[in-house]
């Protein structure tokens, strides 16, 4: 078993990540778990005009000792040379309500919130489904991104925010944000959701299940791998070099060994996406403010 803070790529040691050609810039992706839970992971990927490739993976990462996770995720950062992105697996803004400061609330309808405002606006436009009332828009649990972009056809339906099980996360996200504005102030943490990215690539390059199957208990191992394979097939890096990465058959069975590391892989892959030109540009609410989910522009891509 190894070491949770040990590596797996092309470096030797696990305290350091070995560096890719000179010239290459770094991107990492990183899967939070929760905060007494040893299963947070990080990625790094390296790029250039080569085209990109998988160089590091740090799995299980945990809370030992006195040294809690969000010290070794950071000790990690430090680490990375030329590091040009970062992005998480989880949402790292509030919902209004959870984010508002207000002394006294005046009750949804008369807040004057412009997010809470917007998805009043969302709500009354969606009316009925056949017989039913769907249920309402709740900004204590939502995010106006999760009501504008997360609940329609194209991906399905994004779980709240503030569920039980993304609470905790989003908390842990914003606490990892503030550490690192006083270690290393130049790195912004940047959101993306894999399960909506898998719809996305999958579409692109023919796959089947990827975002619904990818955590089955027996089958989720295969199609990750399938995942990765195709990611880094012959095919996609030749046709479509910028959405290709390079993976070694070895990196791919690690990679894909658990969803964690296959979170944190994906998460990065998004960071080179984005700086590649490959994301959607926020809507111009978005472009004050914060809440918005980075995904692939599909018509980017030439496959």
């Amino acid at each position: 078993m190894k070491h949770p803070s040990e590596k797996v790529g092309s470096g030797t040691s696990k305290d350091c990540v070995t560096s890719g050609p000179q010239g290459d810039a770094a991107f990492v992706g990183i899967h939070l778990s929760g905060p007494n839970a040893k299963k947070s992971a990080l990625v790094v990927l390296t790029s250039n005009q080569s085209g990109t490739q998988f160089l590091t993976l740090y799995e299980k990462i945990g809370s030992v000792g006195t040294l809690f996770s969000d010290e070794r995720i950071i000790d990690i950062l430090k680490l990375v040379p030329a590091l040009s992105a970062t992005f998480v697996d989880c949402p790292i803004s509030e919902p209004p309500c959870v984010n508002c400061d207000r002394p006294v609330c005046p009750g949804v309808v008369r807040c004057d919130d412009v997010a809470v405002g917007m998805m009043m606006a969302i709500e009354q436009k969606r009316g009925r489904k056949g017989a039913h009332k769907l249920r309402p828009l709740n900004p204590q649990n939502l995010r106006l991104w999760d009501a504008m972009f997360g609940r329609g056809e194209e991906f399905g339906k994004l779980e709240p925010t503030y569920s039980a099980n993304l609470a905790p996360l989003v908390v842990r996200a914003k606490t990892l944000q503030r550490r690192l504005r006083m270690v290393l102030p130049e790195v912004m943490l940047r959101e993306t959701n894999v399960s909506f990215l898998l719809k996305q690539i999958e579409n692109v390059l023919g796959g089947e299940g990827w975002s619904t199957g990818y955590r089955n208990f027996e089958k989720g191992f295969d199609l990750r791998c399938e995942i990765l394979s195709q990611l880094s097939s012959k095919r996609t890096l030749s046709l479509s070099p910028r959405l290709g990465i390079a993976i070694s058959e070895d990196a791919i069975d690690d990679i894909a060994g658990s969803v964690e590391s296959f979170h944190a892989f994906m998460a990065g892959a998004m960071a080179v996406w984005a700086h590649k030109g490959m994301a959607r540009e926020p809507t111009p609410y978005f472009k004050q403010n914060e809440g918005w989910v980075d995904l692939l522009n599909i018509d980017s891509i030439s496959i």
